[in-house]
């Protein structure tokens, strides 16, 4: 590992100082490096006494940025942070203190992490964090001796003419022997195709999923979540998304939270973020994404440490989003159509269909494992879908459903839509020709929001009363 040196930072600020000592501590509080006289001051002083000091000799270990970070304020970046809230699990400065954390239980970071480097977890994250090192190290190793091989088998290769001209030789007569079946006729009177290979046609397969879907859609109310008398003030959620573990993370409107439920519908926590969000989506068991629309961002979220990890930023107004494959997501943005995201945040692909432009509208988003997108627009009363291309697939009206909010898939390539003025929810086919209502005010339904399916829980989430309540129903 590079050696770095640093300077006492006492003695460069000291003018009347004329040689400037080498560091050899760093003390986190003061965010400073001491040389060896200015460190036993820096330690006579009562209030710096319990500061918590490290040898520069360790400052390898600790990357400038996070150094900074940990220092930082969440909210007020240029702030130092000297509080931890093990409400909303996050660091804040004495601003925050009088206002966003002026009732939570706090503690000083001084006292939080008294004691850390002697605990047993601390330990424990060493130990691990010195098996992953040496894994890392050994498959370091190995793609080593991997490349060094393949080098060798290339050099292998251009030393030996002769072999590679014969392989050249083996492709054209391949080749030619392709051609020559291609220009074989075959009488259709001699074909037999096996019953146990058909293969149907994409209408015929909409036309089997539509049918199951149709006869196996019915829900049974299994729990009505009253998010009021959870302590949040005047709730209004909007949007919520499953994982695999049933949790439930959703948008709260209102206070600008972010809610986490148990499996067993029981607020877990709730989070603070920036500005209003308006979708969220799982994307796989422990990271979630949602639209922030106060400040036209994209924010991967970590769920378990319930922080964001990455912040994409979309300049346009953002409104739904989707789960477009194993670690890309789709964004509905106000005026750009809809937007394909990388794992890494970049932008790969724009879905410039006429019909997605300039909207101006807020967007519900889902998609199925076809690549084909669906989106509904509560103005217009209308359900769009596009394929992966692009291309329009249909647009759904219906007079059974009026101002159209949350969309999810059903597990068969079709979709469950929540009809906020006419109370119900509507399922519609993959081709957009066939639609069934399967709730409505007589099963608890009023005013829905967004809606999420999970096709292997088996259970329908709907923000329902206009967002004072999660409706949870299983499918029978």
């Amino acid at each position: 590992m590079e050696t770095i040196s640093f300077l006492c930072s006492p003695c460069i600020n000291e003018e009347s100082s004329k040689t400037v000592s080498d560091a050899i501590s760093f003390c986190f509080e003061c965010k400073e490096h001491f040389c060896k006289i200015c460190r036993e001051l820096h330690s006579k002083f009562p209030p710096m006494k319990d500061h918590s000091v490290i040898p520069c000799t360790q400052m390898t270990a600790f990357p400038i940025d996070i150094l900074n970070k940990t220092f930082q304020c969440d909210l007020h970046p240029e702030e130092r942070a000297q509080y931890y809230c093990s409400f909303h699990c996050n660091t804040f400065c004495f601003d925050c203190l009088t206002g966003t954390h002026r009732s939570c239980s706090f503690r000083k970071l001084s006292d939080v992490s008294k004691g850390v480097k002697e605990s047993n977890s601390f330990t424990e994250i060493q130990n691990q964090l010195a098996m992953k090192y040496k894994s890392m190290k050994n498959l370091l190793n190995k793609i080593e001796r991997l490349f060094r091989n393949k080098e060798a088998e290339i050099e292998k290769i251009l030393t030996e003419p002769n072999r590679t001209d014969l392989t050249i030789n083996g492709i054209e007569e391949v080749e030619a022997f392709v051609m020559n079946v291609e220009k074989l006729e075959i009488e259709p009177s001699e074909i037999h195709i096996p019953d146990d290979i058909i293969t149907l046609s994409p209408a015929q397969l909409t036309v089997q999923s539509d049918t199951r879907a149709i006869s196996d859609a019915r829900f049974t109310l299994k729990e009505h979540i009253d998010i009021a008398k959870m302590g949040v003030k005047e709730p209004v959620i909007i949007d919520c998304t499953i994982f695999k573990s049933g949790q439930i993370i959703a948008i709260e409107q209102t206070h600008t939270y972010l809610l986490e439920f148990t499996s067993r519908g029981k607020l877990n926590r709730n989070v603070k973020i920036s500005s209003q969000a308006l979708g969220i989506e799982a994307i796989d068991d422990n990271l979630s994404a949602f639209t922030e629309s106060g400040r036209d961002t994209v924010q991967i979220y970590n769920k378990r440490k319930m922080s964001s990890i990455l912040e994409v930023s979309i300049r346009d107004h953002c409104s739904g989003i989707t789960k477009y494959s194993d670690s890309n997501v789709v964004v509905g943005c106000n005026a750009g159509g809809l937007v394909l995201i990388g794992k890494n945040g970049e932008k790969q692909k724009f879905f410039h269909t006429k019909e997605l432009m300039h909207l101006n509208q807020n967007i519900c988003l889902t998609s199925n494992e076809k690549g084909e997108i669906f989106c509904s627009f509560s103005k217009n009363n209308t359900i769009l879908s596009i394929d992966s291309r692009g291309k329009l697939r249909f647009i759904f009206e219906n007079e059974k459903l009026r101002c159209p909010r949350g969309v999810t898939g059903d597990g068969n390539d079709n979709i469950f839509v929540s009809g906020y003025d006419t109370n119900n929810i509507m399922w519609i086919s993959n081709d957009g020709k066939n639609s069934k209502e399967v709730l409505n005010s007589n099963n608890g339904i009023q005013n829905p929001r967004g809606i999420e399916y999970h096709k292997t829980l088996k259970i329908l989430t709907v923000c329902n009363y206009n967002g004072r309540q999660l409706s949870i129903y299983s499918m029978q």
